[in-house]
């Protein structure tokens, strides 16, 4: 999460509990919840328009446009500004949904090597000595976690890395003196990679880190996620 949504998350939660402390202490007769009803599609504006102003890609833009615009509609409605019927919005939304899911999953190179799923459970490979190969890992309403500087990995190898993630999560920690070359896409998810961040409605993202060594092995990750998160991070 960059500096800009702390600061905007970490105000709300303290503007919140200002006006219940003034109330509890009667102070202020302010209705919370009256606030919240009328006003959350706010959220929807200022997510929307984070996509749109840090502008990354055109899954970031098409997400932005979406959401600032459909905040922007509750809000006119519940305000008496104007009034738009959504339920056309709704009658398309999950089943397109569905099928940016499904395309997700089957576009992309050719999943190979073992298969590893974490079904309503989890997968931690977080110890000194464990052997990386190439691999699947689906993290099903599940978890995985990877550490790839417990790994042993051969110099000048190159690894292939498949992740996919619904309704679940997978972390992956590289070394810093690899390369690695990671791609990936997200459907209602988030998918940060090497410091770099994308989620939201449908978003793509492709990162590298290049190592200085020339016998250092590569990792190859491709991340699928649908209502889940993948996070990738060197250390």
């Amino acid at each position: 999460m960059n500096s800009k949504r702390q600061w905007f998350l970490g105000g709300v939660f303290i503007l919140l509990g200002g006006v219940l402390l003034a109330n509890n202490l009667g102070y202020t007769d302010i209705s919370v919840g009256w606030i919240f009803r009328n006003f959350w599609p706010l959220l929807l504006i200022y997510w929307g328009g984070s996509l749109l102003i840090e502008r990354k890609g055109t899954g970031g833009l098409i997400t932005g446009l979406l959401l600032s615009g459909l905040g922007i509609i509750i809000l006119g409605n519940r305000q008496g500004w104007f009034e738009v019927d959504l339920s056309i919005f709704w009658t398309f939304f999950w089943p397109v949904v569905l099928i940016l899911i499904g395309i997700n999953f089957i576009k992309g190179p050719r999943m190979f090597g073992a298969n590893n799923m974490a079904i309503l459970s989890g997968i931690e490979k977080t110890k000194a000595g464990w052997d990386f190969e190439d691999g699947t890992y689906w993290a099903i309403m599940g978890g995985v976690e990877l550490d790839l500087n417990k790994a042993n990995l051969k110099p000048k190898r190159e690894y292939h890395l498949f992740c996919n993630a619904f309704m679940g999560g997978i972390e992956i920690t590289l070394p810093e003196d690899v390369t690695a070359y990671c791609q990936g896409t997200v459907v209602l998810g988030g998918l940060a990679m090497l410091g770099d961040e994308t989620g939201g409605i449908f978003g793509t993202q492709k990162v590298e880190q290049i190592s200085d060594n020339p016998d250092a092995p590569i990792i190859r990750i491709h991340s699928r996620v649908a209502m889940g998160g993948i996070e990738i991070q060197s250390r």
